[in-house]
C-alpha cells in the first residue's frame, strides 16, 4: 500500500495533480462473477500485500484518488473522496495542504459521478467543503440519482448512496452546474461520456498543446482482474452489461492512441498508458 499523498504531472500548460483520498478497504464479494481465489491470484502475481488490520481476508486496499487541474492560476477539482465511508478515507483537504492547495482555492469540485466514494468529502454537515466552488456533475448522474421514484423503488441498503449523493448535490444547490457529453467544463477539461457504471458515468479530457490526458474516472475498480479481462463488473455497476461494452471501448481507444491516463481506482500513481497484452491489456504506471 503506498504512502504516496500526490502525484504530479504536466498536460502541456497545465498542471494535473492527483491526490489520494485514501484508500477503502474492500472484499471480494464486491465483483459478483469473480471468486475470492481468483482475486487472490491475481493480487499474488501482482505482488500485492496488505498487513492492515481494516482489509477483510482476501480483500484489498482499494485507492481512492482526486485530481486537481491548475491552469492559469485557477484551481479546479476532479471529485471529493470518499469521507465517511471508511476510516482510511477522508484525507483529501489534508493531502490537498501536502500539495500546495487549500479548498477556497477550488472555482469548480466536478464530479465524475455521484457514488459516495467520489463526493463524500464535498460537503460536512450540510456545508460545502469547498466554499467558492460550483458544483458541476452530468446532467444523467443528477437525474438519476436525484429521481424520488427511482429512490423509491431502490433496495433498502442502495438508499444510502442516494442519501449522501443529494446531501452533496444539496450543498452546492444555489451554484449547481448540469453538463453533458463533449462539453467544455472549464479551460482544457471536455466531458467524455462513459455509462455503465451509472447512467452519467464521465469521463474528462485535459488537452493543452499537443498534450491530452483522459481522466476516465471508473472505467478500472480493480486493476489486477479488469485490464486482463474487461468483462469483469462489479456490484456497484447499474448497468453492468453497458459499463462491460464502455470498458473495453476505452481500452480499444486508449491502446491504439497510446492515450495517457488517469483513474480513481489506479493504485498510485493512477496514471499512466494501457497497451494490449495477450486475450486482454495491461496498465504501464507513469514513472
Amino acid at each position: 500500500m503506498s504512502t504516496e499523498t500526490h502525484h504530479k504531472i504536466q498536460v502541456g500548460d497545465i498542471s494535473v495533480t492527483m491526490v489520494s483520498d485514501g484508500y477503502f478497504p474492500a472484499s471480494a464479494d464486491i465483483f459478483p462473477d469473480v471468486d475470492g481465489d481468483r482475486l487472490s491470484s491475481a493480487l499474488d502475481a501482482a505482488g500485492i500485500t496488505s498487513t492492515a488490520e481494516d482489509i477483510p481476508p482476501g480483500g484489498y486496499a482499494s485507492s481512492v484518488n482526486t485530481f486537481i487541474i491548475e491552469i492559469g492560476g485557477k484551481v479546479y477539482l476532479i471529485d471529493a473522496g470518499g469521507a465517511g465511508m471508511a476510516p482510511s478515507l477522508g484525507k483529501l483537504t489534508e493531502n490537498m495542504a501536502a500539495a500546495g492547495y487549500r479548498p477556497e482555492q477550488v472555482e469548480s469540485l466536478i464530479a465524475t459521478h455521484l457514488h459516495p466514494d467520489h463526493i463524500g468529502g464535498a460537503a460536512v454537515d450540510g456545508k460545502p467543503v469547498f466554499p467558492n466552488a460550483e458544483f458541476v456533475v452530468a446532467a444523467a448522474d443528477h437525474g438519476f440519482w436525484t429521481n424520488q421514484d427511482i429512490i423509491n423503488g431502490a433496495p433498502e441498503d442502495a438508499k444510502p448512496f442516494f442519501m449522501m449523493a443529494n446531501a452533496a448535490v444539496d450543498a452546492y444547490a444555489d451554484r449547481l452546474r448540469l453538463i453533458g457529453d463533449n462539453e467544455d467544463v472549464c479551460p482544457g477539461v471536455t466531458s467524455v461520456a462513459l455509462p455503465g457504471h451509472t447512467p452519467g458515468h464521465t469521463g474528462f479530457m485535459i488537452s493543452s498543446g499537443n498534450e491530452t490526458l483522459l481522466i476516465w474516472a471508473d472505467i478500472v475498480h480493480q486493476e489486477d482482474l479488469q485490464f486482463d479481462d474487461p468483462s469483469v463488473t462489479l456490484i456497484f455497476d447499474v448497468d453492468p452489461e453497458q459499463a462491460v461494452k464502455t470498458r473495453e471501448k476505452v481500452f480499444d481507444q486508449v491502446a491504439a492512441d497510446r492515450q495517457l491516463i488517469a483513474g480513481s481506482h489506479l493504485r498510485i500513481p493512477a496514471v499512466g498508458q494501457v497497451e494490449k497484452s495477450g486475450s486482454g491489456y495491461r496498465f504501464i504506471p507513469d514513472a
